[in-house]
């Protein structure tokens, strides 16, 4: 999992609960104190488990709790951060049917071809013309919570309600997860 997960987990528990939080994370999970995630890396995915379990555990949170705040950090920080993509994509639809290749662009550094292979096969998108958005998740720690969250996150940020279908999910047995993502503007306030 390229660090950036990672890292922006540790950030989201420092703004909630300060450096101790994360130190007490670090200390749980086998990290050195000074460790810091590098988003050009990728790590291991039983790691960044551990991590958000250690994580959820300080910070007194479910992991659905976790993917919620999370979420919203991250959001924070990628508008901060990656403009562009925002800028690209006036709508949620756009920017959603554009994640995998953001995400891909993100293992480009990777030297590893094994490991770019599995980031950039984790996610795939069919954006036909008056279907739903169509994505298709694979990934071992099966984190499709985050997705949806940052779903949220992202149609909160566009004004849109994002309804999502979960048509497969590995967490029911399946190979991997699908879903449909269906965009509405929301209603004016009242």
């Amino acid at each position: 999992m390229i660090g950036l997960i990672q890292k922006l987990l540790l950030d989201m528990a420092r703004e909630r609960a300060g450096d101790d939080a994360v130190m007490e994370i670090k200390r749980r999970t086998g990290l050195p104190p000074d460790f810091n995630y590098r988003i050009d890396t990728d790590y291991d995915n039983t790691e960044a488990q551990r991590l958000l379990d250690n994580a959820c555990a300080v910070l007194g949170i479910s992991q659905d709790q976790a993917f919620e705040h999370y979420a919203r950090h991250f959001l924070n920080a990628a508008r901060h951060s990656f403009p562009t993509f925002f800028n690209l994509s006036p709508t949620a639809r756009g920017l959603l049917a554009r994640q995998p290749a953001i995400h891909n662009m993100l293992a480009s550094g990777l030297r590893d071809t094994a490991k770019r292979d599995a980031v950039n096969d984790k996610f795939a998108i069919s954006d036909l013309p008056g279907e739903p958005l169509e994505v298709r998740y694979r990934s071992p720690n099966a984190w499709c919570g985050l997705y949806f969250a940052l779903t949220r996150e992202v149609g909160e940020h566009y004004g849109e309600n994002i309804d999502i279908d979960i048509t497969q999910c590995r967490a029911r047995g399946d190979n991997e997860c699908v879903f449909r993502l269906h965009f509405t503007p929301k209603a004016p306030p009242a």
